[in-house]
C-alpha cells in the first residue's frame, strides 16, 4: 500500500508574463495575445478578441515560462524561455501546429529575457549565464549565439533597437555595462564614458514611443543615436499597446485587462485560462496546526486544514511577487517573508482575507527587512518572542543579512548584515540549553556574482550582547548549510554539496558527521519530534537518532520531492512539483 497520501494541487493560478498584439488566424483581425507561465506545467499562450471578449487557450509542450515575448515582422510570435534558453514561436495563421521549438541559439545560456527586432529584420535577445546576445532569422529560422557582450557578467538583461537600426543591450549585475550591436557588421562595444563606467551595477535600456532606445546609467538617462549616448532629462514615453482601430490596451494583468477608446472611455474586461498547477515553493506548520505552502511568480498563499481534510487558495499576502522563502507562528499568527526585499507580512487566519497595509488589513504588509536583504530564507521566533530573520544578498552584492522584528514595537529593530563577511544566512535554529541562536550560512552572493569566500560557517548569535560568540567552519569544502535544528545542548545540520549531516555539541564545540545523504535535503527540510530528527532528501523520507546517529530510510517517494518542510502529529508535508503531498508519522511514532 502506498503510504504517501496525495492531498492534490493546491494553486491553478499561473504567471502572467506579459501581452501583445497580434493577428488571428486569417490574418484580418488583431488579439490579444497573453503569456503565461507555470512553474508545475509548461507554459501558454491566451488569445483574447478584444471586440467578443472570446478567448481560447494554446498549451506549449515545452518551457515553464518566458520572459521574452514579441510579434516578429513575419507577424508570427515568438517566445524566449527560462530554463533552457528555448526560442519558441507560435503562429497565429497555423494555430493547429501550436507553439513550436526552434532550438537553443547557445548551449550556455538558461534565460532569454527580452526581444526586439533589429534594423535586418531578425529578433534579437539578451540572455542569463554569460551575458550574451542571441538572434533568430525568421527568414531562415536560423539560430545563431552572438557572444558575450561582457567579458565578466552574468545579464544581458534588457535589449533595444535605436533608430538606426542597432541593438542597444543593458549589462549587468555585478559591474554594469550598456552595449551596442551594429547587426549587418556584427561588432559590438561599451558606449558608456570612461568617467561612469565602475559607477553602476546594471545598465537598462528601454524602448521609447519615438523610436528612439534610451539608457539609464544610474539615475541619469540617455538616447541611444549613432552608437552613441546622448543625455536626456528623462526618455520617451514607452509604446503602447495599441490596436489599429485607435483603441489602447491600457491595463493587462492575471485574467484582466482595460481597453481606452477614443473617445476617453475606458472598459474593464476578464478572461479565463486553465492552469495545471504551479510548483508549491515553499511548505510550512501554521497556527492550529494548519499547514501553509506557497508559489513563486505568480506569488500565492494556501492553507491545509488536516482536520476537516480541506484546501483553500488564499491569495498573496505581500506587497511583492516572488516568493515566500520562510514563514514563522507566534501567538496564532502567521508572518510571511518573501523576495524581493524580505518582504515581511502577517495573517490572522481566524478573520476575514483583506490584504493591505493599514492597521486593519488581514494579512498586513509590515515592510522591507532592510539592507542586505533579498531572499529571506530562514525566520525564527527568538526566546524574546521576535522574529529573527536570515536573507541572502540583493543582486550584485556580496554578505546577507540578520534583521530583528519586534511584534510588540511593529518595527524593525535591529540588523546585522556580514555576521560572516562576504556570505549569505540560509538557515537559522535556536538551541534552548545555550539560549543561542544559530545561523548557516551560503557563500554565494546575490545574481550577477560570484562566490568571494570557500566554506560555509555555522555561528551563534548572544541574543542578550547582540554579538557573535561562535564561528566555525563545521564541514571544510562545503558551500551552504541549508538547514539547521537546535535540541539538548546540541545543533543539527545539514551541508552541502557534500550531503553531511552533523551535530555540533555547544559545549566542546565538538563536530561530527552522522550521515552523508547524497540525493540532497530541500532547504531548511528537516524537524524533530518525541526526541527523533525527521527529514526529507530528494527522493525519500529519513529518521536520524540525534544520539545515537542511527539513521533509517522510511519510505521512498518516487515522484520527487521538491520542496519542504512541515511536520506534526498528522505527517509530514512537502510539495512535489504542483501537488502537496503528506507522508503520515503514526506508525512511526
Amino acid at each position: 500500500m502506498e503510504p504517501f497520501e496525495d492531498l492534490g494541487v493546491p494553486l491553478r493560478k499561473a504567471g502572467f508574463r506579459g501581452c501583445i498584439i497580434g493577428p488571428d488566424v486569417s490574418g484580418e483581425k488583431e488579439l490579444l495575445y497573453f503569456n503565461f507561465s507555470q512553474g508545475g506545467g509548461d507554459l501558454f499562450l491566451v488569445a483574447v478578441d478584444p471586440d467578443s471578449g472570446s478567448s481560447k487557450q494554446y498549451d506549449a509542450d515545452v518551457g515553464p515560462g518566458a520572459h521574452g515575448l514579441i510579434l516578429g515582422p513575419d507577424k508570427r510570435i515568438y517566445l524566449g524561455t527560462w530554463g533552457e534558453g528555448l526560442v519558441l514561436r507560435f503562429d497565429p495563421g497555423h494555430p493547429e501546429m501550436g507553439i513550436r521549438v526552434l532550438g537553443r541559439p547557445a548551449e550556455s545560456e538558461t534565460y532569454i529575457w527580452m526581444y526586439t527586432i533589429g534594423g535586418d529584420g531578425k529578433i534579437y535577445g539578451g540572455t542569463y549565464g554569460n551575458a550574451k546576445l542571441i538572434s533568430c532569422c525568421p527568414e531562415t529560422d536560423e539560430l545563431r549565439d552572438l557572444g558575450r557582450m561582457d567579458p565578466t557578467q552574468m545579464y544581458t538583461r534588457s535589449v533595444a533597437t535605436g533608430k538606426d537600426g542597432r541593438i542597444y543591450v543593458g549589462v549587468g549585475i555585478g559591474d554594469g555595462d550598456v552595449v551596442v550591436y551594429d547587426p549587418w557588421k556584427g561588432t559590438h562595444g561599451s558606449i558608456v564614458p570612461d568617467e561612469l563606467k565602475g559607477q553602476f551595477k546594471q545598465g537598462r535600456v528601454t524602448s521609447g514611443r519615438d523610436g528612439h532606445a534610451y539608457a539609464q546609467i544610474g539615475s541619469a538617462w540617455y538616447r541611444c543615436e549613432s552608437g552613441e549616448l546622448q543625455s536626456v532629462g528623462s526618455p520617451a514615453a514607452p509604446p503602447e499597446i495599441r490596436l489599429s482601430s485607435g483603441e489602447v490596451v491600457e491595463t493587462t494583468g492575471n485574467g484582466f485587462y482595460s481597453i481606452r477608446y477614443p473617445d476617453g472611455r475606458t472598459e474593464h474586461r476578464t478572461f479565463e485560462y486553465r492552469g495545471s498547477g504551479v510548483a508549491i515553493f515553499h511548505v510550512a506548520e501554521g497556527p492550529f496546526g494548519r499547514i501553509y505552502g506557497s508559489s513563486a511568480m505568480p506569488l500565492e498563499l494556501f492553507e491545509y486544514d488536516p482536520e476537516t481534510d480541506g484546501t483553500r487558495h488564499l491569495g498573496n499576502p505581500t506587497d511583492v511577487n516572488g516568493e515566500i522563502y520562510s514563514m514563522a507562528t507566534l501567538h496564532g499568527l502567521l508572518y510571511v517573508c518573501a523576495y524581493p526585499g524580505s518582504w515581511l507580512s502577517v495573517y490572522d487566519p481566524r478573520k476575514p482575507w483583506d490584504y493591505g497595509t493599514s492597521a486593519g488589513s488581514n494579512p498586513r504588509g509590515i515592510g522591507y527587512a532592510g539592507e542586505g536583504h533579498l531572499r529571506p530564507r530562514a525566520m525564527i521566533v527568538g526566546p524574546d518572542e521576535r522574529l529573527y530573520i536570515g536573507s541572502l544578498p540583493p543582486y550584485g552584492e556580496h554578505g546577507g543579512a540578520l534583521g530583528v522584528y519586534d511584534p510588540e514595537e511593529d518595527e524593525f529593530i535591529e540588523n546585522y548584515r556580514n555576521l560572516v563577511p562576504n556570505q549569505g544566512v540560509m538557515s537559522l535554529a535556536y538551541e534552548p540549553e545555550s539560549a543561542l541562536i544559530f545561523g548557516g550560512t551560503n557563500i554565494s552572493g546575490g545574481g550577477g556574482t560570484v562566490p568571494i569566500e570557500h566554506e560555509a560557517h555555522l555561528w551563534a548569535w548572544d541574543i542578550e550582547d547582540r554579538e557573535k560568540v561562535t564561528d566555525i567552519i563545521p564541514i571544510p569544502g562545503d558551500a551552504c548549510i541549508g538547514a539547521l535544528l537546535g535540541h539538548d545542548g546540541m545543533v543539527f545540520g545539514y551541508s552541502r554539496p557534500s550531503g553531511s549531516i552533523f551535530r555540533f555539541e555547544v559545549d566542546s564545540e565538538k563536530v561530527d558527521v552522522l550521515q552523508r545523504v547524497e540525493e540532497g535535503v530541500p532547504d531548511l527540510s528537516m524537524g524533530i519530534m518525541e526526541g527523533m530528527i525527521y527529514g526529507l532528501s530528494h527522493e525519500y523520507v529519513f529518521r536520524l537518532d540525534p544520539g545515537s546517529g542511527h539513521y533509517r530510510i522510511l519510505d521512498r517517494y518516487h515522484r520527487g520531492i521538491d520542496a519542504g518542510f512541515a511536520m506534526n502529529k498528522t505527517g509530514i508535508y512537502f510539495g512535489s512539483g504542483a501537488h502537496l503531498v503528506r507522508y503520515p508519522l503514526d506508525r512511526h511514532l
